[in-house]
This record gives structure tokens, C-alpha cells and sequence, in this order.
């Protein structure tokens, strides 16, 4: 007996010191110590050659960590009940951007109620606490493939506990996937049941712009950089069925609605870059 507690609290020491670019290290971050203990001979097994499991530059492939986690049943996220769940980022580079890419990637993941909690911004990096009511944690696996696709990829993930996560952000290239690349004198026309449409630009100076079904509608077109700053936001509160605005310098992504009310063009726009 006395063994067994020795063992058990060598077994939490050498954790507690483990290094921080081990693949042992990133598993204690996902599943916490604890877990770590009761499946160690299984995680063993799984990690047992950890250099399959560590990236072109030698730092733990925290993607494929977690995917095996989660395919062998180690990675828990469900909750017994609704609670709430704090997850915490930390993203060196512009807040406006990652900001807005994180509530996209949420809302397509069903969290549409949450709240930030606390909030610090410096010099160096934006830190965020994110709170919201709900029976399962975000899946890490899931939110690390959309981050990806926005151009993000993350550096940290440590659960805490069940319903306590930190998240640790690098932006590698900047993308914004639901906005639609628009081509020099291309038309193109979609519709959306919101009423807003995104659209990229790399070069032209007018945008012309046409209701779908001739519907008059107020104009409030804003005009973003490349790191989503906004450059000019550009209205008329006059009504109109078509209308072309000069592009601005270094304009990236184009968001196009209606100042009153976006769902009176949610049948759809016809857009041309010339």
C-alpha cells in the first residue's frame, strides 16, 4: 500500500516537471492529470513511437494528439448536466480579426449564446475569457480545423477542468473564408437569408451593386483591410435598386447590408468589379 501511494505521488511529480514540448506534456494538457493517471498504460500504447506524433519543426502535433485522444474515447466533453463553460484565448495579433472568425466558426458549431467574461489587451497579445451555458465543451479537434481554414493554428490547448479550457493562438496567414473572391468585370450573384454578403477583392476600383427582384433597398457597404481594420464604411440613406462605389487603397473584404433592416435583400445581390 505504501508503494503503491509512493509511486502514485512519483507518478504526479514527474508530471508536474514534464517538458513542456513532449507529446506526454501536450496529452496532460488535453486530458489532465488525472485522466493521464488512470489511462496511462493506454495512452502507452497509443504514443508509443512520439515522434509520429510531433510536426515538421519538432513541436507536439497537437491536431493529431487530440485525434487520437478523442478516437479512443480518452477526450471528454460531454457534461451530466448543463453548466457553464469558460474557455479562455490568447491570440497574438489583431483582436478585431480573430474576433470575428472565432464567433463565425462557433455559430456553425451550434454555440450561439455566450459572453465575454473578461477581457485584457496589451501590446503583445489579446486575452479573453469566453462564458456560456452548455451540455458539452468545445470540441478541440473540430475548432482547430475551422481555425485552420480562417488561418489560424493553435500553439496551446489545456483543459483545466471539464468545463475550463485555454486556448493559446497563432495567425499564420489571415483568411476569410466566407467572403466570395470577386474577379475583375465577373458578375456574380448569390443570396443570403441574413441579408449580409462578404466579398474579397485584390484589385479594381468600382463595385457595382444590383438588388435581386428590383428591391429598393438603403446601402451601408464597410470596407476592410487585409487584417479586417475597417477602412471606410460608406451609407445612403436614400433607397435604390442599383448603386457603384469607388473601391478604397488597400481594400481587401468588402461586407455589403442594408442600414435599416439586412433581410430586405436576403433574395439576393448581383455584384460586379470593374
Amino acid at each position: 500500500m505504501v508503494i503503491k501511494v509512493i509511486l502514485t505521488l512519483l507518478l504526479g511529480v514527474g508530471i508536474l516537471f514534464a517538458n513542456p514540448k513532449s507529446v506526454d506534456y501536450q496529452i496532460i494538457s488535453l486530458l489532465g492529470v488525472q485522466d493521464y493517471k488512470i489511462n496511462q498504460k493506454l495512452i502507452q500504447r497509443l504514443f508509443k513511437n512520439p515522434l509520429e506524433f510531433m510536426d515538421e519543426v519538432g513541436n507536439p502535433n497537437i491536431y493529431k494528439i487530440s485525434q487520437v485522444l478523442k478516437q479512443n474515447g480518452l477526450l471528454k466533453l460531454a457534461f451530466a448536466s448543463p453548466m457553464e463553460l469558460e474557455v479562455s484565448f490568447e491570440i497574438a495579433g489583431n483582436p478585431m480579426a480573430f474576433t470575428s472568425a472565432l464567433y463565425d466558426i462557433l455559430g456553425t458549431m451550434g454555440y450561439y449564446y455566450f459572453f465575454v467574461k473578461q477581457s485584457v489587451l496589451d501590446n503583445y497579445s489579446y486575452k479573453f475569457v469566453l462564458s456560456m451555458n452548455t451540455e458539452y465543451a468545445i470540441d478541440p479537434i473540430l475548432l482547430q480545423e475551422r481555425l485552420k481554414e480562417y488561418g489560424y493554428m493553435a500553439l496551446k490547448i489545456e483543459k483545466q477542468s471539464l468545463n475550463q479550457w485555454v486556448y493559446e493562438i497563432k495567425e499564420s496567414n489571415f483568411q476569410y473564408p466566407k467572403a466570395i473572391l470577386l474577379n475583375p468585370n465577373e458578375e456574380k450573384e448569390q443570396a443570403n437569408l441574413s441579408g449580409e454578403y462578404w466579398y474579397q477583392v485584390s484589385q479594381g476600383n468600382t463595385l457595382g451593386i444590383v438588388s435581386s427582384n428590383a428591391i429598393l433597398w438603403y446601402p451601408k457597404i464597410v470596407f476592410f483591410d487585409s487584417n479586417l481594420r475597417v477602412l471606410e464604411i460608406f451609407f445612403q440613406e436614400k433607397a435604390v435598386q442599383a448603386i457603384k462605389v469607388k473601391i478604397p487603397k488597400n481594400a481587401v473584404f468588402i461586407k455589403i447590408s442594408d442600414i435599416y433592416l439586412p433581410l430586405t435583400i436576403k433574395s439576393g445581390l448581383m455584384v460586379e468589379l470593374n
